[in-house]
């Protein structure tokens, strides 16, 4: 089944070269970052969102999806070419991005556009929160009351030099953790260090640290906490969401014991949505899904129902906040009048290989 599925996937991939539309063509962009070191959350999403077209062997109402997808490289230049590509082919449904930085770039091109709709699976910059636009997004939006618990920690830790180590191709997402501590009069961070710096200049840099916030990508914030770890360095660290998955503890090995992590990842594995989900996607892929995976799903699951409803292109925003609740996979997914739902943030903290919620 898994090599089937893998060249249907491979074959709806490359139908997005040649122009064999039909008019019973339901043309869908997905726009995520595919290779290079941003590669593993966007071929997260993907897996989830293939695996929900696959669901209904990509037909809908006698129509046949036609899924294009694009590579953003986590480049800004890529990212306009794909979506001005999917543009120009006519392509009113888009599933973009994966990093809050390319949403950015994605959305000053679809935001002129006025019969086109957008939903990331993992955006969270605060940047797009509370405007009544054409984008969505599954991922719950940074805001400084989600972030109580990583206070909390600080304080805990009796934290008196903190330092930020962000990624600056995604500056879009790192914003809302600089201001977290604006209100804070009892500490404040030392420094913002970006985190494409040689791992030896960080080292230097992190001397001094007590605390550390990683806000980067899996092999950048697993290559840091490596070389911190063994060069002796014992700050607590604490990384933003976008690291925590199956490979940052792969990459890190012994040393990824005793790291924090703050996201709004919560996976009900008790539920019976999740458990079948879990399975068909195990024997898919090979592999136990994430929440990336999870969120890929469920915004092509979401666009799945708009259109079986009869909305399509900018009707499936008024589909959404219609319908406003939705259950998938132990989810329920609350959309607001602006595409954006709530959800609390929590501390998971390594411990024997496996992310437990501590707070």
């Amino acid at each position: 089944m898994k090599n089937i599925f893998l060249l249907c996937s491979f074959i709806l991939l490359l139908s997005g070269c040649f122009d064999t539309n039909s008019k019973d063509d339901i043309k869908i962009g997905m726009v995520v970052g595919l290779t290079g070191k941003y590669a593993n959350l966007g071929n997260e999403i993907k897996n989830g969102a293939l695996l929900a077209f696959h669901d209904i062997d990509y037909k809908i109402n006698n129509k046949t999806i036609k899924l294009i997808i694009k590579d953003d490289k986590q480049d800004k230049t890529t990212d306009t070419k794909a979506i001005n590509e999917l543009v120009n082919g006519d392509v009113k449904i888009i599933i973009a991005n994966g990093t809050s930085s390319m949403t950015r770039v994605s959305l000053d091109i679809t935001s002129k556009q006025k019969d086109i709709f957008q939903i990331s699976p993992t955006a969270s910059s605060s940047q797009f929160s509370n405007k009544d636009d054409n984008f969505f997004r599954v991922q719950v939006a940074n805001n400084k009351s989600q972030f109580k618990n990583l206070i909390e920690l600080i304080k805990e830790k009796n934290a008196k030099h903190i330092y930020f180590v962000g990624d600056s191709n995604n500056k879009a997402y790192i914003s809302d953790y600089l201001h977290l501590l604006d209100d804070q009069k009892n500490f404040k961070y030392e420094k913002v260090l970006d985190s494409n710096q040689p791992l030896e200049k960080l080292y230097q840099e992190l001397k001094n640290s007590d605390f550390i916030v990683i806000i980067a990508n899996t092999i950048d914030t697993s290559s840091l906490v490596q070389y911190l770890r063994i060069h002796n360095n014992n700050s607590t660290i604490i990384s933003s969401g976008w690291a925590k998955d199956k490979q940052f503890i792969e990459n890190s090995g012994k040393y990824a014991n005793g790291i924090y992590f703050m996201s709004s990842d919560y996976i009900n594995r008790d539920n019976k949505q999740f458990k079948a989900f879990a399975k068909v996607f195990k024997k898919t892929y090979s592999y136990e899904p994430n929440r990336f995976n999870m969120q890929g799903y469920e915004a092509a699951k979401i666009i799945i129902e708009a259109l079986k409803n009869g909305y399509s292109g900018l009707g499936i925003k008024d589909y959404i906040l219609k319908t406003k609740i939705f259950h998938f996979l132990g989810d329920k997914l609350v959309f607001n009048q602006y595409g954006d739902v709530e959800a609390p943030y929590y501390i998971f903290q390594i411990k024997n290989n496996k992310f437990i919620k501590i707070k």
